[in-house]
């Protein structure tokens, strides 16, 4: 086990899960000054629902093997301001382990503190959100989440797949060891060295920057508390081999989602040819392509990704090509990698086909992939599924051919593979409005209630109005289908629906009035409901301990200063398996 040899107080590191892992990068923040090789400071305002925060280079310095964010309330620009900060990383992590040592700032209410991942160094690169942590100062509950922020036409965002609200235990002194693992099969958090929750996504590949901060201004502020600080003791990355699993992200062009290309698809960079991109989707056999090219223009036109931070090994680049003027010079190239870069010149096809590059020895932790087309005005290239993987033998990739998907039926689901158990200790996930909203609306899962209480398992509810939606079992076994709001609910019941510690399928369905529960595939009860809906939007969703007082400001956590609930429910004890929300009424 490593021990760190800082302050004294700091506890020991954690070991990564696998011993296939290596450690490719950390700082552990030694020196006088933020190593700005590798870090740039969040700067700037930080405003939303309820958050009005100010970050500063200022706030942010090192000291006794430590970076220290400093919260106040100080003058900036003659207003009385609320301000923090922290760091970004000027380098892009993949699949891989991250882990943080931490002593978040929690003496009074206001401040934020998080170590997360989100967007690239460029502009074009915010495809999801990982949230190691997010800790609201004076409340020890930790935010685990998973964010996807590229949405498909007719969606603002995707439904979140994870954010879990896990209660925090601090080691000694508040000292706080958090880590998470990013998978080609989705992301597992962990606090103190032991899992509390996990994401399930195979659908997304990325490499993005990653943020230690310190929001000040986040709710109510506790202002005779300040000055204070969050303080990070040390940041660490490790890899480890996915054979066949390919480490480029939107190497399919899917991420885009039929949006047009204004300066290159999301993920890649355009190194030249302005306005001569553009995603089609005829002969793609599934999905996008990208062709390059403009017919009014002739130059060169290039695209790149840097891959940072990935294992010393042996690589193979694969893609679908078509070409079908002969003049036109096209090219991909590997460069970076600390050997000499390899080139395939694409040859002229009317037909797609498939191109390999094999055994690319990278030696220097880093690999550009680049696109270039040189031609005259009208020819074009067409290029499509670039995958860069280390080989598996005869293993195939799973993810080689497939379209990413981001939505679908159901519009949410968790628990798919693992069991979501729920101890009674105010744990909770929440979901986002846009899910089991409309005239048609399914809540499906399998669920086992460990004690006999009155408990609001998922709910969808406004505490006023008549639209919203809310799961609940009682003392006797029942099962309660409520539609409205807190205030104002009619509740559709099934007595003896379930027996404690037993499991059951539990399916509810609303269908323009009408609400259905099924028990085991069996319909039980049907009662109508008009005069009330599910087509409110400003509650988000919450899954298993819905009556403690936490609710979402903009995009972060907070504890309101009241608790709300239907008739005052318990936290629920047992257990919740697949999970699925679909925005349709399901039919035998």
């Amino acid at each position: 086990m490593l021990v760190l040899c800082t302050a004294a107080s700091a506890p020991a590191a954690a070991q990564p899960p696998s011993a296939d892992y290596k450690l490719l990068f950390e700082d552990n923040f030694t020196g006088e000054k933020v190593n700005e090789k590798h870090w740039s400071f969040r700067i700037g305002s930080r405003t939303g629902a309820n958050i009005e925060s100010w970050n500063a280079k200022e706030n942010v310095y090192q000291k006794d093997s430590g970076l220290h964010i400093v919260v106040k309330q100080e003058m900036v620009n003659d207003t009385l301001r609320n301000t923090g900060g922290g760091i970004i990383s000027k380098h892009q992590f993949g699949y891989g382990y991250y882990e943080c040592m931490s002593k978040p700032f929690m003496d009074g209410k206001g401040v934020h503190s998080s170590f997360w991942q989100a967007g690239g160094v460029g502009n074009n690169n915010r495809i999801f959100e990982i949230d190691g942590y997010e800790i609201d100062s004076k409340v020890a509950m930790g935010c685990n989440n998973l964010y996807v922020h590229i949405a498909p036409i007719g969606y603002k965002e995707v439904p979140w797949p994870c954010r879990a609200n896990v209660p925090v235990t601090f080691l000694e002194d508040g000292w706080f060891l958090d880590a998470y693992e990013y998978t080609p099969s989705g992301v597992v958090f962990y606090d103190n060295g032991k899992i509390v929750a996990k994401a399930e996504w195979n659908e997304l590949t990325a490499a993005q920057v990653v943020w230690l901060t310190a929001l000040n201004g986040v709710g109510k502020v506790d202002a005779d508390k300040l000055p204070g600080e969050t303080i990070f003791k040390y940041f660490r990355y490790y890899a480890k081999p996915y054979p066949g699993v390919n480490l480029l992200p939107n190497g399919n062009f899917e991420y885009n989602m039929g949006r047009k290309v204004w300066t290159a698809p999301v993920a890649w960079t355009l190194d030249a040819g302005k306005n001569a991109l553009s995603l089609e989707t005829e002969d793609a056999g599934k999905g996008y392509f990208l062709q390059m090219g403009n017919p009014a223009q002739a130059g060169t036109i290039a695209i790149s990704q840097k891959l940072e931070y990935i294992l010393n090994d042996t690589y193979s680049l694969t893609a679908k090509v078509r070409m079908s003027t002969p003049d036109l010079k096209s090219k991909i190239k590997v460069s970076g990698t600390g050997g000499r870069d390899r080139i395939f010149k694409i040859p002229p096809s009317s037909d797609w086909s498939i191109i390999v590059v094999e055994n690319i020895v990278v030696g220097s932790n880093t690999a550009i992939i680049s696109v270039e087309s040189e031609s005259g005005a009208g020819a074009v290239l067409d290029i499509d599924d670039i995958r860069f993987f280390k080989p598996a033998g005869a293993v195939s990739n799973p993810r080689a051919n497939s379209q990413t998907l981001f939505t679908g039926e159901p519009v949410w689901q968790i628990g798919q593979t693992d069991t979501l158990n729920f101890t009674g200790d105010n744990k909770f996930y929440f979901f986002d409005r846009n899910v089991g909203f409309g005239d048609s609306v399914t809540i499906a899962l399998e669920l086992l209630a460990s004690k006999a209480a009155n408990t609001v398992v998922l709910s969808r509810m406004p505490k006023q109005g008549k639209s919203g939606w809310s799961v609940q079992l009682l003392p006797g076994g029942g099962v309660a289908f409520n539609i409205g709001s807190v205030q104002n609910h009619k509740s559709i019941v099934a007595k003896n629906a379930f027996e404690v510690g037993k499991s059951f399928k539990l399916a509810c369905s609303f269908e323009k009035g009408m609400a259905k529960i099924y028990i085991n595939d069996q319909l039980v009860k049907t009662e109508n409901s008009e005069g009330y809906d599910l087509k409110d939007k400003t509650a988000a969703g919450r899954l298993g301990d819905t009556g403690a007082g936490f609710e979402a400001v903009g995009e972060v956590m907070v504890k309101t200063e009241s608790k709300e609930g239907l008739t005052k429910p318990t936290s629920f004890i047992g257990t919740i398996h697949q999970l699925k929300i679909y925005n349709r009424l399901l039919t035998n």
